[in-house]
């Protein structure tokens, strides 16, 4: 049982929107952009904590309002985590010189965080929608407001490419809404309901989702962001904001029943070609930046895996239980991946003003805790074991081996040997950021050293937490198992 018997929900959101709301008064106030970002840290720890010491308990009700969002539960708990641990690695990494509108920055990263626990939480189209609206709005504007020219390119590529992604989604649910009642999230299909219309409007919505999560076929965004725009606006993108809808995909598919078979091919393909993209196009990169990119692909694609799984596992608790499992932890695993590594860029982009693999020669073999950092994260990313990246995949692989229709090509289990196979081959293209990083001689790299010496290095000590949390997670990350069910 929770060590305080609360509802996150009445505090979850007046905690994070007062902090978004307080920081742009704070400025008119004349608080400085440290305190400030001291403000947003403190509001993301506190939501932190109210989550651990408040965890969902198996056959007690989550509760909700009017039917619209959820209390936490064992599907927005995880991903709910994940979050608010890359959202906190996110804001430390910032430089307090990075942009002079700190004070709106960090009021975006919060309300973006809060709209995506909401989306995770969503139990119902409007509140979906709703909670989709915000998140989108935020992450444009975070984006764009890093002020640099590919930064702002980038968050005109994302608005472009998102304005699509949420038409689908609106006219996904818009087809499907006449075969739900209002307010029971997507779940309580009436009977008889068009499986042509259902299926096409399944489609859209996980269409619309891989969108927000960067899969095929709507990952034409993932390297024009993730790829050029600053590396410390990308650990919060990639390794926060976008995971809500992970938790929403889980339970539309979890709430559609039988029904839900009927996405299996849409939801495999995405999986299929996810990883195979996101494993392909990185070799031919000379950017460590989008090799990144390219590889957030590949992880959706794992994800995939999980959902794919969910959707065959109607009639089987356990498997499904394997694949949140697997969902869950390779979820916290991404956020304090993606986060770590991105912020390790930011701190070798201010070095040495570029992010090529050449430009990038030697740029950790001086700096302990650098090339501390930036392994760990790489070996997490591979999974590696006892990363949390290990123990996500392991799962993943596992529920993509159960002995279900659809997941085998005769006896071969096809889904989790391509997820194997993409494992493998990024192996080689995590290796091309680490080899000239920390394993090459530069003349530059004493001298790049010592350039930043004195000024605080936001974040390389970001990366450096997220690397310690993540030794941390990887051993006791059982821990949360006991809430996914």
């Amino acid at each position: 049982m929770g060590i305080l018997p609360i509802d996150q929900l009445f505090l979850l959101f007046p905690i994070l929107a007062s902090f978004s709301l307080s920081i742009p008064l704070a400025e008119l106030l004349g608080v400085g952009a440290r305190e400030s970002k001291y403000m947003a840290i403190s509001a993301i720890v506190i939501a932190l904590v109210i989550l651990l010491i408040s965890p969902p308990q198996p056959g007690i009700s989550s509760g909700s309002i009017s039917g619209f969002l959820v209390n936490m539960d064992s599907i927005a708990y995880p991903i709910s985590i994940a979050i608010l641990i890359g959202a906190l690695i996110g804001v430390i990494t910032i430089p307090l010189e990075a942009t002079d509108s700190i004070h709106i920055y960090l009021a975006m990263i919060l309300m973006g965080v809060l709209a995506s626990i909401m989306l995770s939480m969503a139990r119902d189209p409007v509140a979906a929608i709703a909670s989709w609206t915000l998140l989108s709005i935020t992450t444009f504007a975070t984006i764009a407001l890093a002020r640099d020219r590919e930064s702002l390119e980038a968050s005109v590529r994302y608005a472009i490419v998102g304005g699509l992604a949420s038409q689908l989604l609106v006219l996904g649910i818009a087809l499907s809404s006449p075969y739900m009642v209002l307010g029971s999230a997507f779940g309580d299909m009436i009977p008889n309901a068009s499986l042509a219309i259902g299926f096409i409007a399944i489609a859209f919505i996980s269409i619309a989702i891989g969108f927000k999560l960067g899969a095929v076929p709507s990952h034409s965004w993932v390297p024009d962001v993730y790829g050029v725009a600053s590396p410390y606006v990308v650990a919060v993108i990639s390794g926060s904001l976008k995971l809500g809808a992970l938790a929403l995909a889980i339970w539309v598919l979890k709430l559609l029943g039988s029904t839900a078979l009927n996405v299996f091919p849409v939801l495999a393909f995405m999986s299929f070609a996810s990883m195979v993209i996101g494993s392909i196009t990185p070799l031919t990169q000379t950017n460590a930046q989008r090799i990144l990119a390219y590889s957030s692909i590949a992880h959706m694609g794992f994800l995939f895996i999980g959902l794919t799984v969910i959707s065959l596992s109607q009639n089987s608790q356990d498997v499904f239980r394997l694949a949140m499992l697997g969902v869950a932890f390779h979820a916290i695993a991404y956020s304090l991946g993606k986060s770590g590594v991105f912020a390790a860029l930011n701190y070798m982009k201010r070095i040495r003003g570029t992010l090529d693999l050449d430009g990038i020669r030697g740029v950790a073999r001086a700096d302990p805790k650098l090339s501390f950092s930036l392994t760990l994260h790489i070996l997490n990313l591979i999974g590696v074991p006892p990363l949390p990246g290990f123990w996500g995949k392991l799962f993943l692989f596992l529920a993509a081996a159960q002995n279900i229709g659809g997941l085998y090509i005769g006896s071969i289990p096809w889904l989790a040997v391509v997820g194997i196979a993409a494992s493998v081959i990024s192996v080689y293209y995590y290796l091309n950021i680490l080899r000239p990083s920390i394993m090459l001689v530069d003349s530059r790299s004493e001298v790049s050293g010592r350039s930043l010496e004195g000024k605080g290095d936001p974040d390389l000590w970001a990366s450096y937490v997220a690397a310690i949390l993540t030794i941390l997670l990887g051993i006791f990350i059982y821990l949360f198992s006991q809430f996914i069910y």
